[in-house]
């Protein structure tokens, strides 16, 4: 709780460092906007910088989801993205609690999470835990389905969730929220800007991209000012003490089931973030940015045991130095150079045995290193992106229970890819094609047999090259159709390869998954000056991914191990749909259907749906709005989910009810928000209930 504490103190000084500021500040305030959510068609408010996707050019299906969405909210970063289509979240328990994501029936392995460049995922394995990323920091999301655009340095067979966070506006601005909902839910927010810098048009490396291109080498307009500085901080946490129907383990005896308080499952998270830049010229910028993040948990035991005292605890630590460098040369180059180094640490602390088979404590360090560069050259007729990515990542398991330390696993990563955007009758077709070839070189030491005994260390090394091509025509300035296809593939984690001492063995035979991807759509985007109808948006795509090797864990008694599966597909289509009627109303809809096979030789498995993703999902919403109130009801609903392969576990559908007002006076912005108004339950996970009917208020004020 220490760690805490001093962010507790670190917010409190941000919101009296805002009120002096705030009289010498010769500036409109900053407006407070209500919540929005935004769908494929429209473009991110977030300042374009040399490196970001520039989603006029992009084939690929993306949705973008912008601050107004989640402002002052306490919600999580997986109960934002889980409104959108194609998108299904699953999460152990209540707020704070282990979530992933899934992209078009993908693994959570399979999507790579980016936070400001900085690929998230680590050669460990388990995909991404949402719920370790602040809402706070987030000025917004996009979510690219499919392909994968070649700024990153990194793409898998899922997709990509890129997290933007919160970039420096003109002058001076700063806030502080606070909310308060069920199971003594409790939130402190803080954010403090400034710049010296008045821009009268763009500023290298802060651009704002019109619908055409411009050709490298036109001279921005000039700027004023040299440097610019943010600071944003937030506490959250919640006792997480909802009612659970705790069954004893008899499911097949109703008589000895009892409701009773979830016990154990309290968490505390703090999160900072601080960014420093300074234009050394015109086109020619340096940005530092340093993001540290903390969380203390607490496990529930599968029977929910008052006496565990089970924890797992996070700290990580994010360092980024990028260079942007703008018309560089005749041909007018843009480049962006970022160099990067990350650090975690988790601690798993079950010494009573109340989670886990018998007693653990041990602690897990994860580096990393990396550098990417970016370039990017625009012409009336094409668009050229190069990218170069390399990463040097350690991992080291540590037995603090047997006092055992065993020799860092390291992981080597170079990335190079080239894409070209051509631009055909006045922009109205683009054809991208791009090639990415990736090598990767493991050092793996620390694993264990069946029988617990230790492995020779290996090396392997790996190299693949990705090939993919996508098309956008747009023949009227109301209807886009969208094609892509693309190759991909995803090297098997540290923890497949050689497992969890005791619980998991490991498996060097593996092969790398392999996996296509391709889709086809179109959408509709018709504005109109109809007093009853403002605008009419409509996203339809088909979609297939066939996966080689698909990577899946089998059980031997309670030991488990990652095998290779021949084969399996996923076949989908989802729909979205917006209706903005007169200027008081707005109706969301989108749903996804989708078919998952295994086609594997594995006896019980083969032909069966692949376990934990859900075969339709649906979500609905009415939005009214006048003057500073607007008032929302959602409808989100998930069905045909089974635990396992042979598919004899089946979880329940689940439905939901949310529903919300929000009033904005002056500065201040007030909210209130319920949850699951049926007071329903269900399990993403076998065994981790979900909360039940849920409140939560809060107050944003803009300084």
């Amino acid at each position: 709780m220490k760690k805490i504490n001093q962010l507790m103190f670190l917010l409190m000084a941000l919101f009296f460092m805002a009120i002096p500021q705030q009289a010498a500040a010769e500036t409109e305030r900053e407006p407070v906007t209500l919540d929005a959510v935004v769908v494929t068609a429209d473009r991110a408010e977030t300042p374009f910088e040399t490196g970001d996707v520039d989603t006029e050019l992009t084939p690929g299906f993306f949705s973008v989801i912008n601050r107004e969405a989640f402002e002052g909210k306490t919600e999580s970063l997986s109960e934002v993205i889980e409104k959108e289509a194609g998108i299904q979240v699953r999460q152990s328990g209540g707020l704070g609690s282990f979530s992933t994501v899934s992209l078009r029936g993908s693994s959570s392995d399979q999507v790579m999470v980016f936070l400001d460049g900085v690929l998230l995922n680590g050669a460990s394995g388990g995909g991404v835990d949402l719920s370790n990323i602040s809402l706070s920091d987030v000025a917004s999301i996009e979510i690219y389905k499919g392909v994968t655009p070649v700024n990153f340095g990194k793409a898998s067979i899922g997709g990509v969730v890129n997290i933007k966070t919160l970039r420096s506006k003109e002058a001076f601005s700063s806030s502080v929220s606070a909310g308060y909902g069920s199971f003594h839910t409790r939130r402190l927010a803080g954010f403090v800007n400034q710049t010296s810098r008045q821009t009268s048009g763009q500023t290298s490396g802060q651009t704002s991209r019109q619908t055409s291109l411009k050709p490298s080498g036109q001279t921005s307009e000039q700027t004023s000012g040299k440097w610019d500085y943010l600071i944003s901080g937030d506490y959250l946490g919640s006792d997480n003490d909802f009612e659970i129907l705790n069954d004893n383990g008899t499911e097949l005896n109703p008589a000895d089931d009892r409701w009773e308080k979830r016990n154990n499952a309290e968490f505390d998270q703090g999160n900072i973030l601080a960014k420093f830049g300074y234009d050394l010229a015109d086109d020619l910028r340096i940005d530092l940015l340093n993001q540290w993040f903390s969380k203390e948990q607490e496990l529930p035991a599968w029977n929910n045991s008052r006496r565990a005292k089970t924890r797992f605890d996070t700290t990580r630590n994010i360092t980024t130095l990028k260079l942007t460098a703008d018309n560089l040369g005749p041909h007018g180059f843009n480049t962006s150079t970022r160099m990067d180094y990350a650090w975690k640490e988790e601690e798993y602390d079950d010494r009573g045995g109340h989670v886990g088979l018998g007693n653990q404590h041990s602690r897990y360090t994860t580096t990393r290193y990396g550098m990417n560069f970016f370039l990017e050259w625009l012409t009336e007729r094409n668009s050229w992106g190069l990218m170069l990515d390399a990463q040097h990542e350690t991992y080291e398991p540590e037995d603090i229970l047997e006092g055992e330390d065993t020799e860092e696993s390291k992981r080597i990563t170079y990335s190079i890819g080239l894409q070209d955007s051509l631009l055909f009758f006045q922009e109205t077709l683009i054809i991208t094609p791009a090639l990415r070839y990736t090598f990767v070189k493991d050092e793996l030491k620390g694993g264990v047999d069946t029988w617990e005994a230790d492995m020779d260390d290996m090396s392997r090394d790996e190299d693949h090259i990705f090939a993919q091509i996508g098309a956008k025509y747009r023949p009227l300035d109301w209807l886009t159709f969208r094609a892509n296809m693309a190759k991909y593939a995803r090297e098997p984690s540290f923890f497949e390869l050689f497992g969890d001492r005791g619980f998991f063995t490991g498996n060097m035979e593996l092969n790398p998954e392999e996996g296509t991807n391709c889709d086809a759509g179109l959408e509709i985007n018709w504005h109109s000056s109809n007093v009853w109808m403002k605008r009419i948006s409509l996203n339809v795509a088909g979609f297939q991914s066939d996966v080689d090797d698909l990577i899946s864990r089998v059980y031997d008694k309670v030991v488990g191990k990652s095998v290779n599966i021949s084969s399996s597909r996923i076949q989908g289509i989802e729909v979205g749909v917006n209706l903005d009627l007169l200027k008081y109303f707005r109706i969301s809809a989108n749903a996804t259907w989708q078919d998952t096979e295994n086609k594997s030789e594995t006896k019980g498995s083969d032909g069966k749906k692949l376990p934990n993703r859900f075969e339709e999902s649906y979500m609905g919403r009415v939005e009214g709005r006048h003057g500073g109130f607007k008032i929302y009801a959602e409808y989100i609903a998930e069905k045909g989910l089974y635990y396992d392969s042979p598919n004899l576990l089946k979880a329940e559908d689940k439905e939901e009810i949310n529903a919300g007002i929000s009033w904005l006076i002056r500065s201040f912005l007030l909210t209130f928000d319920v949850k699951n108004l049926g007071d329903d339950r269900y399990e993403d996970f076998n065994g981790y209930p979900l909360p039940g009917r849920s409140y939560s208020f809060s107050v944003k004020h803009n300084f």
